[in-house]
């Protein structure tokens, strides 16, 4: 093997190295940090995709933009959001966030606690893959609910939309179709989601 041969295997491997550690040094977001990103910051940067912003500058450039809507946070969170916001830009699709369970029969109020942004009065609930065919996710809250009701699918197409107008209780519609995953981004104001039935 020649000399520069070697040299350019050794530079490819290192980089290959740095690659590994940076992606190993980033530990998965927390559902928390999830819901925060779609409650607040995707009202703004959703749909945004294919590199309109650019990511030269990296996380900590970021952090004063974050704070302004997030209020005070750490590095870690910060570094989360800005990966989850490269991830929906770059891939015109959600950031990978795993399902509370199948989506059959009733997920109940505990359950989808952790999927609630209080403050901004609003939900994002992964749902996962569902059957094939006509499907109806039945909506119960605890009081009159003001906002919003969206299922999309992997690469953010809307699949239905309903608005919320003081009802304890909504049933959205809509095709699902094979090898896709749905999102719930629910806007419900003050009323709490006390069940979802999937039917």
């Amino acid at each position: 093997m020649s000399a520069a041969r070697s040299i350019l295997l050794c530079l490819a491997m290192s980089s290959l190295a740095a690659l590994t550690a940076t992606a190993e040094a980033q530990p998965p977001a927390s559902i928390e940090t999830i819901v925060q990103f779609h409650t607040i910051c995707s009202n703004c940067h959703e749909g945004e995709c294919s590199g309109r912003l650019s990511f030269d500058s990296g996380a900590a450039a970021a952090r004063s933009h974050i704070e302004r809507y997030l209020g005070t946070t750490n590095d870690v969170r910060v570094a989360a959001l800005f990966a989850m916001l490269r991830q929906v830009k770059e891939t015109c699709g959600h950031y990978p966030a795993v399902p509370i369970r199948q989506a059959t029969g009733t997920w109940e109020a505990a359950e989808l606690a952790p999927w609630h942004n209080a403050l901004a009065g609003a939900y994002f609930v992964p749902l996962g893959p569902l059957a094939m065919g006509r499907r109806q996710l039945r909506l119960e809250f605890d009081g009159a609910a003001e906002g919003s009701a969206r299922i999309d699918d992997d690469h953010m197409e809307t699949a239905a939309d309903e608005r919320l107008c003081g009802d304890t209780a909504k049933t959205v519609e809509f095709d699902a179709t094979a090898n896709a995953r749905y999102f719930l981004h629910l806007k419900a104001g003050e009323a709490v989601l006390r069940r979802i039935s999937f039917r």
